[in-house]
């Protein structure tokens, strides 16, 4: 009797494991663990992430990212003395009508005066080409009428990203490389003609059939008389995978389903969403570089800082004078006219509630959108390269939602530091409805298998939702660039800072003097009095900063060389 209880109880164990595991079967088909842990650099996280779904721990797969990111700060009290308070900062304005002529004076002057740029009209004028200011400039809120209102039809891309070989293969023309006749090649001094002949690529393939792979359309076009033809693209360094559409930062990520990527017919619509302050020069760089990739950009500003107190609208004023002009028909502006409860007190509510509103009210006034487009939410010191985005939009088969790997930087781009800042920050539109509630901070700080619509849009959409990330900590997917303007700039960073975040710098008086900024954009140090220890960097190396900002190098060299080493260096001498 007992062997049988034995083997009844041994057989029940069996079948509740088998069980188990089946039900866990496609989860694992879709986290390749094994390649993982065998890998010469195993992904921890990764591991950690994949054990969540069989044990449900509150473990968190990628670390906090902080708004700001920057050297441990030492936790001090602020100093003594009660700050002004702001007249009930969370509620909502007056009308611009009802607006007292001194509080309209103020924005007047509060416009034109740039604090995160050199009071250098010349480079203004070589580079952002914006229309001339006049004394008279009417305040932006007094122009703004209805366009906080409009809403934006989003339209398929066209755009010939993919061609056809001579042998028949689709490939990204990007990343594919253009061969030369043999008969050229043979000639001691190619004519100039034959140089700029293309004979691997030829028209793009402007039918509406569906996309086909390399085998089928090699298939399609008959056998050859003599044996088996290879059909297949020649890429171009940085580019991988059978249609040479796969950037490096894609490659060597730690994405599971890099064997079952494919082209796209239409691509993704692509919508980025950013809070602005006073970050200018770093959204010129945005714009520019993700301008062929991204299909419109949420673009939201306040008129009250992330510390509750009353500021000019500088971006709006931009867009109105003409400085966004090349990329007018692709901004979204969206105007946050009021202040959270409660955020004076905390911070963070301030902060949390600057991308709730930027998402909720955005994503509102999009007309055609799909499920499967791409969002992607970042801070406005986080540019992601154009090759990842590209390769979100035109390639179906990656999972989400998606972090980004980013190169690391403090005060400007030659202040290099250790590993990368990796930030989760997009994924599809139908995730961010069904699982966010179409709340980018919950896509930015929370893990996905905590939301309550999880389980229901996996078994909707027949995904299996797993976290990956663009890049790794050696192959970077963009820029984050922190602290990164003129010390007029930090200076009003500093006193615009959210209560949240201590200890808060901008409550000191010597925190917020010019010299003292200076020196910290000298020595790379932080207001703690700490000093990193920065890898070398050279303005040549591989992402150093985004190719924008590398061809106006004279325009953003306060970013791109420590403006105060040089001087420091001519007083030592």
């Amino acid at each position: 009797m007992k062997m049988r209880r034995h083997r009844v109880f041994l057989i029940c164990t069996v079948g509740l494991c088998v069980i188990s595991f089946l039900h866990y079967y496609k989860a694992l088909h879709y986290v390749s663990l094994l390649r993982e842990l065998s890998a010469p650099y195993p992904n921890i996280k990764s591991f950690i992430m994949v054990t969540g779904f069989f044990w449900k721990e509150g473990t968190n797969p990628l670390s906090s990212v902080s708004p700001e990111e920057g050297p441990r700060l030492v936790h001090s009290k602020s100093r003594a003395g009660e700050k002004p308070e702001a007249p009930h900062p969370w509620k909502r304005p007056e009308d611009p009508q009802r607006r007292s002529s001194g509080t309209t004076e103020v924005h007047k002057g509060g416009l034109i005066a740039s604090t995160n740029q050199k009071p250098d009209p010349q480079r203004d004028a070589a580079v952002n080409k914006p229309q001339p200011r006049h004394a008279s400039t009417p305040d932006p809120l007094e122009s703004l009428g209805d366009l906080h209102r409009r809403t934006h039809v989003l339209k398929d891309d066209r755009s010939p990203y993919f061609i056809r070989t001579k042998a028949g293969a689709l490939c990204f023309r990007q990343g594919t490389e253009v061969a030369q006749p043999k008969d050229e090649m043979l000639k001691v001094r190619p004519s100039v003609a034959g140089l700029g002949k293309r004979t691997i690529l030829q028209k793009p393939d402007e039918s509406k059939t569906p996309v086909k792979s390399v085998e089928e359309s090699g298939a399609s076009r008959g056998k050859p008389k003599r044996g088996k033809r290879l059909v297949k693209c020649i890429c171009r360094p940085g580019w991988h995978g059978p249609y040479c559409g796969v950037p490096t930062m894609v490659y060597h990520s730690n994405l599971p389903t890099k064997e079952r990527l494919t082209p796209r017919e239409t691509p993704r619509h692509v919508i980025n969403a950013i809070n602005v302050n006073h970050e200018f020069d770093l959204l010129h760089v945005r714009f520019r570089e993700l301008i062929r990739a991204v299909d419109l950009f949420l673009v939201c500003e306040s008129n009250f800082t992330a510390y509750g107190e009353r500021r000019p609208l500088r971006f709006l004023h931009l867009l109105l004078n003409g400085t966004y002009d090349y990329v007018r028909h692709k901004i979204l502006y969206v105007f946050l006219d009021h202040f959270p409860e409660g955020g004076r007190q905390d911070g963070w509510i301030a902060d949390d509630y600057l991308r709730t509103f930027l998402t909720r009210d955005g994503m509102s006034r999009i007309a055609g959108s799909r499920s499967d487009d791409v969002f992607l939410i970042n801070d406005a010191d986080e540019i992601p390269a154009q090759e990842g985005v590209i390769f979100l939009k035109l390639f179906d088969g990656w999972t989400e939602p998606f972090a980004i790997h980013m190169r690391k930087s403090l005060y400007g781009f030659f202040w290099k530091q250790l590993g990368s800042l990796e930030v989760v920050s997009g994924c599809t539109v139908g995730m961010l409805r069904a699982v966010y509630d179409n709340d980018g901070i919950r896509l930015r700080r929370r893990e996905y298998y905590t939301m309550p619509g999880f389980r229901k849009y996996e078994n909707d959409t027949g995904h299996i939702l797993v976290q990956w990330s663009i890049g790794s900590p050696f192959h970077f997917a963009g820029w984050h660039c922190s602290w990164c303007f003129t010390p007029e700039g930090i200076h009003f960073k500093l006193i615009s800072a959210q209560n949240g975040d201590f200890p808060r710098w901008g409550d000191y008086e010597d925190k917020r003097d010019l010299n003292y900024i200076k020196d910290l954009i000298r020595t790379g140090g932080w207001f703690d009095g700490s000093v990193q220890e920065y890898p070398p960097s050279d303005p040549k190396e591989h992402m150093y900063a985004p190719k924008y900002m590398l061809d106006k190098y004279d325009h953003y060299r306060y970013l791109l060389e420590n403006p105060y080493a040089r001087q420091s260096n001519l007083g030592g001498a």
